[in-house]
């Protein structure tokens, strides 16, 4: 990390790193409404939450307390995208027909209703990120794939479906191997849930990333 901010670095402009403030700007918001304007930005680079992994909420509740951004735990978890305390959107156009058959496989339980929610937040996120994109403007997301109790849920398949439906085009897809994770990385195939690697038969949550790059039509 120290190697990569060192190279970066040497790219940036000497007038941005003097006058650092202007330009580096930390907000707490919803990526499904930017404080930006419309057709300002250049590039969009994040890596969303990934569903049926964790509680996003409960993990960042200590330095969300740190910088004044919880009160209640119950009313910040439905605020997270991919959140199982979130109600059931009812019906909703998710712009993927993958994105359908995965829900639909997964059926109508508490997971079901759960990835569905999912890919309804991140089709928000799309659509927000083509608001404040300018015209070739590009949008990269670091995403892996899973599979829970037998259903593959293809989320970087998903998302390069979504944003071709509401008018964006594949720029590049960068497929990288994970050699090693401080987190949890393999799940038991039965119940879906992380678990230590002892069992030969478990299955890598996350073996592979993707960087989609999306460019904005």
């Amino acid at each position: 990390m120290l190697k990569k901010h060192s190279e970066f670095d040497k790219l940036l402009n000497p007038i941005i790193k003097q006058n650092i403030d202007k330009y580096r700007i930390v907000q707490c918001s919803d990526s499904r409404n930017l404080p930006c304007e419309k057709d300002s930005a250049t590039l969009i680079v994040t890596s969303p939450p990934y569903v049926t992994s964790y509680e996003y909420a409960d993990l960042h509740q200590l330095p969300s307390l740190w910088f004044g951004y919880l009160n209640e735990l119950s009313d910040f978890r439905k605020k997270f995208i991919g959140s199982a305390y979130k109600e059931d959107r009812g019906r909703i156009d998710l712009k993927s027909s993958l994105a359908e058959d995965i829900v639909s496989q997964l059926g109508k339980n508490k997971k079901g209703k759960e990835v569905k929610n999912y890919f309804a937040d991140m089709l928000e996120s799309f659509l927000e990120m083509k608001r404040v994109l300018k015209k070739g403007g590009r949008a990269c997301i670091v995403i892996g794939n899973t599979e829970f109790c037998g259903v593959k849920i293809l989320n970087a398949e998903v998302f390069q479906e979504q944003f071709e439906n509401i008018g964006f085009k594949t720029y590049k897809i960068i497929h990288r191997e994970i050699p090693s994770k401080m987190l949890p990385s393999t799940r038991d195939t039965k119940t879906g849930q992380f678990a230590k690697a002892k069992d030969k038969n478990l299955k890598l949550a996350y073996p592979t990333e993707y960087i989609l790059i999306m460019e904005k039509l």
